[in-house]
C-alpha cells in the first residue's frame, strides 16, 4: 500500500497536468458556493436593516397614535368659511394609560400642522410639540449641538431641534454648522439647537421620519397652539383640534407588553366607540413577525442556492467519470506495478476533494465580492459572516466527498488485465 503523503503528491501532481480540466471541473463548485455567499449575505444584509427600523422605534414600547377616521368625528359648520373637527387621542386618554400596571411612563408628540415654506415653496416638513424623554429614548439620533433642558420645558421658548432633511432643505449646503442659526415657521422664528439623524429609517405612525420634524418643547407648542392647529383651504379656514398625535408607552416589564397593548386597546374601544381614531402598534411584535419572514426568506435564498452547489457536485462527478475513463492505461499500469484498490480510490478522491475545496475558497472570495458590488452600487446593505464562510467550505468539501466517491470506486474497480489489454 502506497504511503498517503505519496498518494497526494500524485493527486496534486495530475491536477496541475490538467489545469484547464481542473479550473473547468471546479467552476460549479465556485459559482455554487459564490451564490450562497451573497445570496445569504443580501438576505442577513435586508434582514438587520429591519430589525434595526423596528428595534429603534423601542422594543420595550407599544405605540398608540390618533388616525383620522374616514368621516370627522367633530362637529362641522355649515357653508365654506370653516371647518372644525376632532378626533384621536386626548389628555384624558394620557393620564388614564399612564395609571396603567406595567406603564413606566408616556413620551408625547404632536403635530402643531404648520406649513413649512422655503420661498413660495411648501416643504414636506413637519413641526412637531416633543417632551422631555423623547431624545433620551433615541440618544444616538443627536449629532450636533443638544437637546431640550428641563428648564425648557418648564418655561417655553422659541428654540428647535431639527432633523437632518431638515437641514438639508432649509440651510445651503455647505452650511456645516447652524448650532445657533434661526428658521421661521409661518410666523413663528425659532432658534436651532441642535441636530438629529435617523439612520435607522424609523417612522412614527402619521408622522414620519424625525429627519423631517422641527422638534420643539411640548410646553411651547401647547403654549403657543394650545390644541388648535390651523390651515387654510381652498373652501376657507380649517380647524383641526387634536390632544395628541402619538404616545410612546415605556413597559416596565417586557414579558408583559403583550397584555398591556390589549388593555389599552380594551380602553380606547370604549372610549372611542363612535369612530375608531386611534391605533397602536407593538414594535416587538412587528420584530418577531419580521423575524420569521426574513428566516424564511433564508431559508427560501439558501436552498435555491444549495441546488446551485449540488448540480455542480454532480457536474464534478460526470467530470470525473469521464477522466477515469481516460485515464484507464494510467490505472492498469499501476495496478500492474502493484498498486492496491484502496491506492487508486483514495488518488481520485484526493483528487476531487481538492478540487472542491479549492473552488470553495474562490466561491467565497467571489461571494464577498459580489456582496461588496451589491452594497456599492445598488445602496443595499449585505452581511456576510465567517461562520456562512466556514460553512460553505465545509460543504464544498462534503460535495468532493459525496460525488467523488462513485467515480473513485469505479476507478479502482478496473480490470489490470483488461484495460491494458484494451490499450
Amino acid at each position: 500500500m502506497m504511503l498517503v503523503s505519496d498518494i497526494i503528491e500524485l493527486s496534486l501532481q495530475n491536477l496541475r497536468l490538467h489545469k484547464t480540466r481542473s479550473i473547468l471541473t471546479s467552476l460549479g463548485v465556485i459559482f455554487g458556493v459564490g451564490s450562497v455567499i451573497a445570496m445569504l449575505s443580501i438576505s442577513e444584509g435586508a434582514k438587520r436593516s429591519a430589525l434595526s427600523q423596528i428595534e429603534a422605534m423601542g422594543i420595550d414600547k407599544i405605540i398608540v397614535y390618533s388616525k383620522k377616521p374616514p368621516v370627522a368625528g367633530g362637529a362641522v359648520s355649515t357653508g365654506r368659511t370653516s371647518l372644525v373637527e376632532r378626533y384621536g387621542l386626548t389628555l384624558r386618554d394620557r393620564k388614564h394609560l399612564a395609571d396603567l400596571d406595567n406603564v413606566e411612563r408616556i413620551t408625547t408628540l404632536r403635530d402643531a400642522r404648520k406649513r413649512v415654506m422655503k420661498g413660495q415653496e411648501r416643504l414636506d416638513l413637519k413641526l412637531v410639540g416633543a417632551d422631555l424623554n423623547f431624545l433620551p429614548d433615541s440618544a444616538s439620533m443627536l449629532v450636533q449641538g443638544r437637546w431640550f433642558t428641563p428648564w425648557e420645558f418648564k418655561r417655553p421658548g422659541n428654540v428647535c431641534v431639527i432633523g437632518s432633511n431638515v437641514k438639508r432643505k432649509l440651510f445651503r449646503l455647505g452650511d456645516q454648522e447652524v448650532i445657533g442659526s434661526n428658521i421661521r415657521v409661518e410666523t413663528l422664528v425659532l432658534k436651532v439647537i441642535g441636530v438629529l439623524e435617523n439612520d435607522n429609517g424609523t417612522n412614527y405612525p402619521e408622522l414620519g421620519s424625525p429627519n423631517d420634524m422641527i422638534l420643539i418643547p411640548s410646553a411651547t407648542s401647547e403654549a403657543l397652539f394650545g390644541d388648535y392647529a390651523y390651515s387654510t383651504e381652498s373652501g376657507g379656514v380649517k380647524v383641526t383640534m387634536i390632544d395628541y398625535d402619538v404616545l410612546l408607552v415605556k413597559v416596565a416589564e417586557l414579558e408583559h407588553i403583550g397584555n398591556t397593548a390589549k388593555r389599552i386597546a380594551n380602553y380606547l374601544e370604549k372610549t372611542h366607540a363612535k369612530v375608531k381614531d386611534w391605533d397602536l402598534v407593538v414594535p416587538l411584535d412587528l420584530l418577531k413577525q419580521r423575524e420569521a419572514t426574513q428566516n424564511i426568506f433564508t431559508i427560501v435564498m439558501s436552498s435555491i442556492a444549495g441546488i446551485s452547489l449540488i448540480v455542480g457536485g454532480i457536474g464534478i462527478m460526470n467530470i470525473m467519470l469521464a477522466s477515469v475513463f481516460e485515464r484507464r492505461k494510467e490505472i492498469g499500469t499501476r495496478r500492474a506495478l502493484g498498486a492496491q484498490k484502496s491506492d487508486i480510490l483514495f488518488q481520485f478522491l484526493i483528487e476531487t476533494v481538492v478540487l472542491t475545496t479549492s473552488g470553495g475558497v474562490l466561491g467565497i472570495l467571489l461571494g464577498v465580492g459580489i456582496s461588496q458590488v451589491i452594497t456599492m452600487y445598488a445602496d443595499m446593505p449585505t452581511v456576510y459572516s465567517w461562520w456562512s464562510m466556514a460553512a460553505s467550505l465545509l460543504i464544498s468539501s462534503l460535495v468532493g466527498v459525496i460525488f467523488g466517491t462513485y467515480p473513485a470506486w469505479q476507478a479502482a474497480q478496473q480490470n489490470p488485465i483488461t484495460v491494458l489489454r484494451a490499450e
